[in-house]
């Protein structure tokens, strides 16, 4: 930009000196200033694309995901940033950590407020209502995911750069409030009638009415029960959760989620951070669990450092122990799903949707086993697809193997395990297999990060994570796992109000958010 107003007005003078020294009109300076790369009106489609591909890959597969999957014990840390996360050096308090994806959400959120600006009346599309409610549902996510991992942040001052320089900080219940009004509002732009040109611009549903409003019914049943904890009336959060789920999606090719990776213009963000990095090894909590329950995912998940299928008993198998593992490469068993670069990242899985349900039923005190068994089975076929997409594509077919999961295989597991068990401790089961289910090249590990929270505040602690760093110390009296994350380096070092209550950063082990217990 800045070289073309420096050519433009050394044609300038070379122009009047030609021509005796007359003056450039304010016409031909308008002229010469315009920035021709950087249109200033763009078509609401093509933002869309935007919103909606930083959303899932930076976003919600990102390095949240990432992060989270190591405290989750998802994953065990090897080397670096996940070495340092796996035994609480650091990392997890510091705002560099999180400064990228921080600054990344809030420019999704400030591209979706252009969205609703451009289609609503005054605007460029005004009437393009399609494009507005799907504007709204992104927004929705986006900020509930920042409220969720963050608590308090900036939200009614964020977009409005002009105004506010330092925005402060609104409280996670308002913000809460804001999340569903949005949703509420998609709702009605969604079914007002209006036709919409968004098409393949359009990269989850393909401007698809119908699916974006099952998919906005998905998130208010998600957040309905994000907040059971806080709710004035538990049966009547539960019964809604239920109804909505009843409006939402019916298979798992209603899910909200970007399934375009190519494994040659667009690849899986966790392969991408796996390949680019290899920080990561196989955790050998998760593990344990899948051996105890004789789960078959247990057999299909691990590779060697051959990049081969193994099973614990081969004699390659050599998971990290969480917290506790040597900082060294090439040495650990990994997991196969993180070699997955076509696997479809999930904003809300259809699987995550039966679990909502089921949970709900549990709770209320009804049979879940159906809707459970039905969980289970499609969550195997989900991870099925990571599976196989790691064995297809993979440095070339690199990672050898075959893969036995399936639907089938996973109704099967729960017929022989997870039904004695779900009768023994029904709500406890559910919560187990939907972590267990969580596990992969989803980007699902952000969501049970905010269950874990969610049911250590309801006092359910059915997730027995092994990590011995998680524990209460002297420094750490409230224990040494992630009630929250840091704040996002930008604004840590230039508003005031975010440097204070990011202070030095061990409040995020002593300081649950709001809807886990929290005052933030």
């Amino acid at each position: 930009m800045k070289q073309q107003i420096i050519r433009g007005a050394l044609l300038c003078v070379s122009l009047t000196s030609f021509l005796g020294w007359t003056a450039c009109s304010d016409d031909t300076l308008d002229e010469i200033n315009k920035d021709r790369n950087h249109p200033t009106a763009v078509s609401s489609n093509f933002i869309i694309t935007h919103i909606e591909t930083s959303t899932a890959f930076s976003i919600t597969g990102g390095d949240f995901n990432s992060y989270l999957a190591v405290c989750l014990e998802h994953e065990a840390g090897a080397a670096e940033q996940m070495f340092n996360t796996d035994h609480r050096y650091v990392s997890m308090e510091e705002p560099s950590s999180f400064g990228n994806q921080w600054a990344e959400a809030y420019t999704v959120l400030a591209d979706c407020k252009d969205i609703i600006s451009i289609c609503s009346e005054g605007g460029a599309e005004e009437g393009n209502l399609v494009n507005r409610g799907i504007a709204k549902t992104i927004m929705a996510y986006n900020l509930a995911l920042i409220t969720d991992l963050f608590g308090d942040v900036p939200w009614t001052e964020a977009l409005d750069f002009v105004t506010y320089m330092s925005p402060t900080l609104d409280k996670q219940e308002t913000i809460y409030n804001d999340v569903f009004a949005l949703l509420d509002e998609a709702l009605a732009d969604l079914g007002s009638g209006s036709k919409s040109t968004v098409g393949n611009a359009d990269v989850y549903y393909g401007g698809d009415v119908s699916l974006w409003t099952k998919a906005v019914y998905a998130l208010k049943a998600r957040y309905t029960m994000r907040l059971l904890g806080r709710a004035a009336d538990r049966t009547s959060a539960l019964n809604n959760v239920l109804s909505y789920i009843d409006k939402s999606f019916t298979s798992a090719a209603e899910e909200m989620k970007l399934d375009h990776y190519d494994a040659a213009t667009m690849f899986n963000p966790t392969y991408v951070f796996c390949r680019s990095r290899d920080l990561n090894g196989l955790s050998k909590s998760l593990m344990d669990k899948f051996i105890t329950r004789n789960d078959p995912r247990a057999n299909q998940v691990a590779v060697n450092t051959s990049y081969e299928l193994i099973t614990p008993d081969d004699a390659a198998y050599n998971p990290i122990p969480n917290g506790t593992g040597d900082k060294m490469q090439g040495v650990y068993s990994q997991a196969a799903t993180n070699w997955s670069e076509t696997a479809p990242t999930q904003l809300l899985s259809y699987h995550e949707l039966l679990f909502l349900k089921a949970e709900a039923q549990a709770r209320l005190g009804q049979d879940a086993s159906v809707t459970l068994r039905n969980a289970v089975a499609v969550s195997f076929e989900n991870l099925a697809v990571s599976l196989r997409a790691a064995i297809s594509s993979t440095f070339k077919n690199k990672v050898s193997g075959s893969v036995t999961l399936s639907s089938e295989a996973g109704g099967a597991y729960f017929d022989a395990v997870g039904a004695a068990r779900y009768a023994a401790h029904p709500l406890q089961e559910v919560m187990v297999e939907k972590y267990l289910a969580f596990f992969g090249a989803s980007g699902e590990s952000v969501e049970a990060f905010s269950d874990y929270r969610r049911l250590t505040y309801l006092n359910e602690p059915f997730i027995e994570l092994a990590n011995p760093n998680n524990a209460a110390s002297t420094d750490y009296p409230k224990g040494h796992f992630p009630l929250r994350l840091a704040y996002g380096s930008g604004d840590t070092t230039t508003n005031p109000h975010i440097a204070e209550a990011q202070g030095d950063g061990s409040f995020v082990y002593s300081e649950p958010v709001w809807w886990a217990g929290g005052t933030r």
